[in-house]
């Protein structure tokens, strides 16, 4: 659905954007992640054919942004990070209005239905003025629905909604995904773009850092695995245990093992203590360490490898950098 290549874009002396390919498979979402100033609104509004590249190509559902601009606008829906509604009309008269506005039939089944969509039925007769903001953030997404683009880019939509809001929005994305529409969204919210996302990249001073999915990202840039450990008692012979293991490097006791107070007539668990080191060997290599403490007496209560998420792969590659 979307594929760049050297896409470049200046501003006087300032590189907004340098040489980034990307490319977003069809029926897919694909999240932008990175600091403020890293070039993703600039590279979403060079997609949406708001702003000329320098440099580079543009194809959206195989067609040039450069050659036929309006055959790409029939086919994309743009929802920048701060957008105007008319808040004298009620909902349903938004989009009637904008369906006039895009030449598509403005029926009462096909306003019904986006407002089906983007779970807004109940509210069809309320003043726009008076929709919640992420009611309004919804409303936003309705009125690009009406003309059916192919893909949609929203620019930071989560910003400044509660927590319920932001669930609404991410279940609208899921459902439009599986009607095979493109979604291609950045967030500062990790977490939601880790559980939304099929693939992501990663923006830094104009730069793709890199980008497929989270798993893909990991395999390529993890230089070791951090592991951790649970043990019963003191963890000072664990931590002697694990010295000069081959791979085990700059073991971190955790925590210090402390009695919690009895419940009711029961006796208080038995202390345990947490561990957590960094290991250059592979997956495969990690029973033998499990062995290794085993063997040396070491009361093993857990072991296994950290999983790592979104937000610790971004922190890890990304220097927070900005133009």
């Amino acid at each position: 659905m979307i594929k760049t290549q050297g896409l470049t874009r200046r501003f006087a002396s300032v590189n907004a954007v340098t040489h980034v390919d990307l490319h977003v498979p069809t029926g897919t979402i694909f999240g932008f992640i990175g600091p403020n100033g890293a070039g993703k609104t600039t590279t979403m509004r060079m997609l949406a054919t708001l702003l000329r590249p320098t440099s580079g190509t543009i194809e959206i559902d195989g067609i040039d942004v450069m050659k036929d601009p309006m055959a790409v606008r029939r086919r994309v829906g743009y929802l920048s990070d701060t957008f105007g509604l008319y808040d004298d009309l009620k909902a349903w008269e938004y989009l009637a209005y904008f369906c006039a506005a895009y030449r598509v039939d403005a029926t009462p089944d096909r306003i019904d239905a986006i407002l089906d969509l983007v779970q807004l039925t109940h509210k069809r007769d309320d003043m726009v003025g008076k929709l919640s903001r992420g009611m309004r953030q919804r409303l936003g997404i309705a009125r690009m629905l009406a003309y059916d683009p192919k893909l949609i880019l929203l620019d930071e939509p989560a910003n400044g909604l509660d927590p319920i809001a932001r669930i609404a929005l991410r279940d609208l994305l899921k459902k439009l995904r599986a009607r095979g529409v493109t979604v291609l969204v950045s967030s500062h919210i990790l977490t939601e773009l880790s559980d939304l996302c099929d693939t992501v990249g990663i923006m830094e001073l104009g730069r793709m850092i890199t980008h497929g999915s989270v798993e893909e990202i990991l395999a390529r840039t993890r230089t070791h695995l951090r592991l951790m450990l649970e043990v019963l008692g003191p963890p000072e012979a664990a931590r002697d245990a694990l010295q000069g293991h081959p791979g085990i490097g700059d073991v971190e006791i955790a925590n210090v093992p402390a009695h919690a107070p009895p419940a009711a007539a029961h006796a208080p668990p038995a202390p345990t203590a947490k561990l957590e080191m960094s290991f250059t060997g592979e997956r495969e290599d990690l029973p033998a360490l499990h062995k290794r403490l085993v063997e040396a007496g070491v009361p093993v209560v857990a072991f296994f490898p950290k999983a790592e998420n979104l937000e610790d792969l971004f922190m890890r590659l990304s220097t927070g950098a900005t133009n």
